[in-house]
């Protein structure tokens, strides 16, 4: 979170206060950051890609085409892998750092893009929608998954946290999986592939789990693997693996026995659901009833 850099300060260094918070999110770190005078921090490449959303004061970036200015509200983009001037102006932000191999991964999972072919081209949000679905994002995970400590302690939980950023990340700011995903078909794919899958997700569903792994298990590349679960059983890898972690958690409720203690945000937890409410729907929609309702019956 604190790169190697160099500082341009304007004003007094009696003036100056820095404040920060830093939270590890899986593989994902957020930062509340309080930076009380006027600098310019020239930031040397690094394999990360950054998110800021302004609180208070102005926050900018120079990435080498010139320099975009955020107020408060803003988010702005600090691209992978390039020098670049972080503009600091009394601000405070909170700032999201994802290592670019996971949003590698996750885009060509997800749309098939080769991660040599991944850019980010542009700094600021596609949209206001899309801008808004990031801070929901971020403001849900630090408010309501890091202080519970059934989710933010959870090493599933947090994979699945950091693979949300990251696909909330690419579809917030303009990339090449909005332009370049390729459209050629990886081929057949034989039934005895997908069964492999199948098994492999069976027997790892208390893991943190890629489509990348389980693509590796059953002997395929990731878009071969989304292709044929899409032709065989008319899903996902990833939709596949919800279904069979709901299922477990069913399990495990109705087996709790009382005086037990045990708790439904507990059990989502244990299967790295990280949003309660959508966890509720989900149960609800499988099983006709809230999974309170399991747990006690």
């Amino acid at each position: 979170m604190y790169p190697e850099h160099r500082v341009r300060a304007s004003g007094g260094s009696g003036e100056f206060t820095f404040q920060s918070t830093y939270t590890q999110l899986g593989a994902a770190s957020l930062a509340r950051v309080r930076y009380a005078m006027n600098a310019d921090n020239e930031v040397f490449p690094r394999d990360v890609v950054g998110v800021a959303e302004v609180l208070s004061g102005g926050w900018g970036i120079d990435a080498g085409a010139g320099e975009v200015m955020g107020g408060v509200g803003d988010l702005l983009l600090a691209p992978p892998r390039r020098t670049k001037t972080i503009l600091h102006r009394d601000m405070e932000v909170v700032a999201v750092e994802l290592p670019i191999a996971e949003v590698q991964r996750i885009a060509h999972e997800r749309c098939g893009l080769a991660p040599v072919n991944l850019r980010f081209q542009g700094l600021t949000p596609v949209s206001p929608a899309a801008a808004e679905l990031w801070r929901k994002t971020t403001r849900y995970l630090t408010h309501i998954v890091l202080p519970d400590t059934e989710f933010g302690s959870n090493a599933l939980v947090q994979a699945e946290a950091t693979g949300l950023l990251v696909a909330v990340a690419l579809s917030t700011f303009p990339n090449t999986t909005m332009t370049e995903a390729p459209t050629r078909s990886p081929g057949a794919v034989a039934p005895a592939a997908v069964r492999r899958a199948v098994a492999y997700i069976e027997e790892h569903a208390d893991r943190p789990l890629t489509v990348t792994d389980v693509a590796v298990a059953a002997g395929l590349g990731a878009r071969a693997l989304q292709q044929a679960f899409r032709r065989y059983l008319d899903t996902t890898p990833m939709l596949y693996l919800r279904r069979v972690r709901l299922e477990r958690v069913h399990r495990d409720l109705q087996a709790a026995g009382p005086g037990e203690g045990l708790t439904v945000a507990a059990v989502a937890a244990r299967y790295g659901f990280v949003h309660l409410g959508r966890f509720a729907t989900q149960y609800r929609q499988a099983y006709g009833q809230p999974p309170s309702h399991t747990l006690r019956d």
